[in-house]
C-alpha cells in the first residue's frame, strides 16, 4: 500500500486521531498534505481541532476528578507548572484561550486549569473556539511550508515531502526551544 492510499484511507479521521497523540506535529503534517490536496484544507483544521479539543476536555477532566491525588500533583509540581498555575489563577480566560500554544504545556495546562472553579462547559466553549485557531495556525504553517518545499524542490515523492516537513518543523521547535531559554536566562540575569 502507497502512502498516499493510507493516507486517503485514514483521512480526517487518522488526522483527529493523531492530533489525539502527537497535536502539533499531526495538525502540521494534514497542512502538508492538504497543500498536496491529498486532503481538503478545511476538513484537515476542522479534524485537528476536534483532536485537540477532545484530549484538552479530557485532561480538563483528569484535573477535575483526579488532580488532588498526590501522583498528580508531584508531577504539577515540577518545571514551569507552578509559574503557569499562578497565571491561570490571575487570567483564566485568556489562559484557556492561548495554553495551547506553549509547547509541551498543552496536557498540564488542561489538568491545572480543571482543578480551577471554572465550570466544565464555560472550557469547552471556550476550548473550542481555541482549538479551532489553533489548528488554523498550526495547519496553516504546514500549508506554507509544503508550498515552500514545492517552489524550492519541485515536486517531490509524498514520503520526501512530508519527511522534509518534519524536519523543517522539528527544527522550528528547536529554535523556539533554544530561544526561549535564552530569552529566561537573560531575564533572571541581573543587569
Amino acid at each position: 500500500m502507497s502512502l498516499e492510499t493510507l493516507v486517503q484511507t485514514l483521512g480526517l479521521p487518522g488526522i483527529a486521531v493523531g492530533t489525539v497523540v502527537e497535536g502539533d506535529a499531526v495538525a502540521f503534517l494534514g497542512g502538508v498534505l492538504a497543500h498536496r490536496e491529498l486532503l481538503p484544507f478545511v476538513g484537515v483544521v476542522l479534524a485537528a481541532a476536534l483532536g485537540g479539543a477532545v484530549i484538552d476536555n479530557v485532561m480538563f477532566l483528569i484535573g477535575r476528578y483526579a488532580g488532588h491525588r498526590a501522583i498528580v500533583r508531584k508531577q504539577l509540581a515540577r518545571g514551569p507548572v507552578p509559574a503557569l498555575q499562578a497565571r491561570i489563577e490571575r487570567h483564566r480566560v485568556t489562559t484557556i484561550l492561548g495554553f495551547r500554544f506553549i509547547y509541551g504545556m498543552k496536557s498540564v495546562g488542561a489538568i491545572l486549569i480543571g482543578m480551577t472553579p471554572i465550570s466544565w462547559l464555560r472550557f469547552a466553549l471556550l476550548d473550542v473556539a481555541a482549538t479551532l485557531l489553533w489548528a488554523t495556525v498550526f495547519c496553516g504553517l504546514g500549508f506554507g511550508v509544503g508550498g515552500t518545499i514545492r517552489s524550492v524542490f519541485g515536486h517531490m515523492k509524498l514520503h520526501l515531502h512530508l519527511g522534509l516537513a518534519a524536519a523543517i518543523f522539528l527544527f522550528g521547535v528547536l529554535l523556539v526551544w533554544l530561544g526561549l531559554r535564552w530569552w529566561n536566562r537573560h531575564k533572571e540575569a541581573p543587569q
